[in-house]
């Protein structure tokens, strides 16, 4: 991966089954895709230098580009930088395994691993890593793209077909560059990515502007909406983004929560939350979503009882129905 040609090889069954983790201590591992030109080394550098709490291991293609103040910088070995905030930021080279395997032994341990995929590789490829290498577990595909000239280059004869299915590997699409279209040319590119990878929520971003619970995983209830600056720079803050938190008493039907996670809209970004099961399927699970893509698992013994039947939701502004998110997890 370390020369951009190619996405790294899938892990093998007997690598992922040499896993001694169970899911509840994975390390979420978020990638963070998109072709070249659409700002992710740019995202990456704000990751790197905000104040969100988290212990990040962030993985870089070029180590070069990567433009860190050096106020915040606690230790460089030419391999790997590491933050005051408790953030480190290291090469993959040539092995994206050995690079993993380099962040998981890092004491204290990573909260989220971050991956920055190559501007021409398969998010896929990238996300299997996530997926399934031991002491990992995928969180979400975050594909960038750059909303004054993805539609051009998704038409292009050599890299169209790539651009596209970069973007249709996407749990969350994010249209970066805002500031540099027109209003009615965010809204086009905004349906044109709509069509394309349809069942995606598509987030808009401009430099400057980084919301790390979008990124993120989180299980912390947010106090209010974060806000961004208005188009124009000088209306009211628009929300950039809204945030619930569903309670709910007693046991659920396994059944019906599976179908409240497939039924809600593209407008949920992410969910992240406790509940307890009734009948076979019994016990407390940790229920997750990103974007389309949702899972339930078991959760582990030493799990405080009292933290369950809370979940945490993280939705476009004004798209987050309490009512109707609670109604359809009873009915």
């Amino acid at each position: 991966m370390g020369n951009g040609l190619r996405g790294p090889e899938v892990p093998d069954r007997e690598q992922l089954a040499m896993s001694p983790h169970t899911p509840q201590d994975l390390v979420p591992v978020t990638v963070i895709a998109g072709y070249l030109g659409a700002g992710k080394t740019t995202l990456i550098n704000e990751l790197l230098a905000h104040d969100h709490g988290r212990r990040l291991a962030v993985l870089v293609n070029d180590f070069g580009a990567v433009n860190i103040d050096a106020a915040l910088i606690a230790d460089h070995d030419g391999q790997t930088i590491s933050l005051k905030n408790g953030c480190v930021c290291c090469s993959i080279a040539d092995e994206l395994g050995d690079a993993l395997d380099q962040v998981l032994t890092l004491e204290p341990a990573p909260d989220q691993i971050v991956i920055e995929a190559s501007g021409v590789a398969d998010p896929a490829n990238v996300a299997a890593y996530g997926q399934g290498w031991p002491g990992c577990r995928l969180d979400a595909v975050v594909v960038l793209a750059d909303a004054e000239t993805v539609q051009a280059k998704s038409r292009d004869q050599f890299v169209g077909e790539l651009v596209v299915r970069q973007l249709r590997r996407a749990d969350i699409i994010m249209a970066t560059k805002r500031d540099l279209v027109t209003e009615a040319g965010l809204t086009a590119v905004t349906g044109w990515l709509a069509v394309t990878a349809p069942g995606a929520p598509i987030l808009t971003r401009r430099a400057g502007q980084l919301e790390p619970e979008l990124l993120l995983e989180t299980t912390q209830p947010i106090d209010r909406p974060r806000r961004q600056p208005s188009p124009a720079g000088n209306g009211p803050a628009e929300p950039a983004f809204d945030s619930a938190v569903v309670e709910v008493d007693g046991t659920l039907d396994r059944d019906r929560v599976e179908a409240a996670m497939a039924d809600w809209p593209e407008s949920v970004l992410r969910v992240k939350g406790i509940l307890r099961f009734n009948g076979a399927a019994g016990g407390l699970h940790i229920i997750q979503r990103v974007g389309r893509r949702w899972n339930i698992e078991p959760a582990p013994n030493s799990l405080d009882p009292s933290r369950s039947g809370t979940l945490v939701v993280i939705g476009l502004p004004g798209t987050l129905h309490h009512g109707d998110l609670t109604a359809s997890l009873l009915s």
